[in-house]
């Protein structure tokens, strides 16, 4: 889970009524600026599991569930971008669907945003399974945020698999400095756009251990 460097959030968001609904906020100019905004500052990436959300695409996800906080919904604090996870099988849509997530619920004490620095250093990859593992850093941590938010679903593990399988292999097909230097600038560094590739974290994990 890569770190998110925050941004400053659009105007217009701190001039939304309290009183506003989420669903009367969706259909609003506002919501179009907050979404490219929260897009530009994740550079293109779920906040979960770092696939890439291409323009329009995925949802402006409340890290803390409006069900269970209503003042913070208009607070950036608590905004992300979070892909639609495959219908609803990982990532945001998952988290708080009780019939497709019955095991998990929201758990302030063991949830890290993606948003603190430390949240990065609680997450390992298995390059040959695709899954993704807690650390020592807090493994209590890591292993609630990995159930609640499906982050080893079928889907999503053997996408990171093939990613980590295509990596391994053109580093062995063509050892080099020149081979590594290459794949670093592609999958490590943003285009002109500032955006990144998928899996961005399991890349660096391969390409700069």
């Amino acid at each position: 889970m890569k770190s998110i460097q925050r941004n400053e959030p659009p105007d217009c968001l701190g001039k939304q009524p309290k009183s506003q609904s989420w669903d009367d906020f969706k259909n609003s100019e506002c919501h179009l600026a907050l979404h490219a905004g929260l897009r530009q500052e994740q550079q293109a990436l779920c906040c979960y599991c770092e696939t890439n959300i291409n323009d329009g695409d995925g949802h402006i996800e409340h890290i803390e569930p409006r069900t269970v906080n209503q003042k913070r919904i208009y607070d950036y604090t608590n905004l992300a971008l979070s892909c639609n996870g495959g219908n609803a099988k990982h990532c945001g849509h998952y988290k708080d669907n009780r019939q497709r997530n019955p095991g998990y619920k929201w758990n302030a004490a063991r949830f890290s945003s993606p948003h603190d620095p430390e949240t990065c250093l609680l997450f390992t990859y298995d390059k040959q399974s695709g899954k993704i593992c807690p650390t020592k850093a807090n493994q209590d941590t890591s292993g609630y945020m990995i159930g609640y938010l499906g982050l080893n679903c079928p889907s999503l593990q053997e996408r990171r698999r093939s990613h980590a399988s295509r990596l391994i292999d053109a580093l062995t097909e063509q050892p080099g400095v020149e081979t590594r230097n290459f794949l670093c600038e592609y999958y490590l560094k943003p285009d002109t756009d500032n955006y990144l590739q998928s899996f961005y974290s399991l890349s660096k994990a391969i390409l700069e251990p």
